[in-house]
């Protein structure tokens, strides 16, 4: 894998920097790590990981820890590859439609996102992270979106008959995750959780991150890089902003695609879980009855004071019918 590390003259190693916490551990296992004939490049990649302040704890035959700082002390030493600090300008969050970048964000070296500085596991799923801050009223609208998905959540499982926290529902995908609300709520029950940050939308994947949770950056007009048919339950909660432009409100897809990409990925008799607009579920129900999905359209909690409605699908087996001749 490191071929490409050594064309893009380090931006490999540069773009897992972006993504390992400070304090956190990177583990390369294989070539070029004390491989035969290869002497030079492990060299080369012992080299550009000093550069980034990197500390190496062990070598073992083909195998190598590194443990990146949990500080920028020795910023210094990167002008031996030609490094600088990304431009102000740069947002390391953003992670579609862009080139690697041949410079260290700022962010990468935070002290307060570093490994030490969160709080353990389960504190950290109901506690802002620093990230959080660093966002316009964050802190109030992580607070708040926390116990939204709460009530939400609990709503389903009492009244729409979505089987959350059964043994029926394991793999979960949150297509508009936010700061991760959902998975926050299901995180005593039985399931796993997938939350997509989509890419037009506000880059929150960070403090989903921070709560010890994952996720993933998509744009939701291009497929989903999954195998098929893995999801027992997919949730889509405000799927018409999925497609939009969020300048002109224009969509950027038709709603159509996004559910048959939905259909690809979700089991056969999983769920789908679908909230917008009386208008835009009305559309969905019939994508869904046309791919065969059995519907079931429902009120939105009380406590919301929403004038959403929420549909209930599920994927159904069925074939095409063969032909003669």
């Amino acid at each position: 894998m490191f071929d490409t590390f050594y064309c893009l003259h380090g931006s490999y190693l540069i773009e897992v920097d972006r993504l390992l916490r400070p304090g956190g551990y990177l583990i390369i296992s294989g070539p070029p790590v004390q491989w035969k004939k290869q002497e030079k490049e492990w060299g080369e990649l012992q080299a550009m990981a000093r550069s980034l302040c990197y500390n190496l704890v062990t070598v073992d035959g083909n195998t190598a820890i590194w443990k990146k700082p949990s500080q920028a002390a020795c910023l210094p030493n990167q002008n031996q590859f030609g490094l600088d600090l990304c431009s102000t300008d740069d947002d390391p969050d953003e992670a579609w439609y862009f080139k690697l970048k041949k410079c260290i964000s700022k962010v990468s070296l935070s002290e307060e996102i570093a490994v030490g500085s969160i709080d353990k596991w389960p504190n950290r799923l109901s506690k802002p992270s620093a990230r959080a801050s660093f966002m316009d009223d964050g802190v109030n609208l992580f607070e708040a979106d926390t116990q939204k998905w709460f009530k939400r959540v609990s709503y389903y499982k009492r009244s729409l008959g979505v089987k959350l926290g059964t043994a029926l529902i394991r793999n979960v995908m949150d297509m508009n995750a936010f700061f991760g609300g959902l998975a926050a709520a299901v995180a005593s029950d039985p399931v796993w959780v997938m939350n997509v940050v989509p890419a037009k939308k506000p880059l929150t994947l960070g403090v989903i991150y921070d709560r010890g949770l994952i996720g993933v950056y998509h744009d939701w007009c291009e497929p989903f890089s999954t195998y098929p048919r893995t999801y027992d339950l997919i949730h889509a909660d405000g799927i018409n902003s999925l497609i939009s432009d969020p300048k002109s409100g224009r969509s950027r897809c038709d709603l159509f695609d996004v559910m048959l990409e939905m259909d690809r990925i979700l089991r056969p008799e999983g769920t789908a879980v679908i909230r917008d607009s009386p208008d835009v579920i009305n559309k969905a129900v019939q994508v869904a009855r046309s791919i065969r999905w059995t519907t079931q359209v429902h009120d939105s909690e009380p406590e919301s004071s929403s004038a959403e409605k929420i549909l209930v699908a599920t994927k159904t087996f069925w074939k095409l019918p063969l032909t003669s001749g």
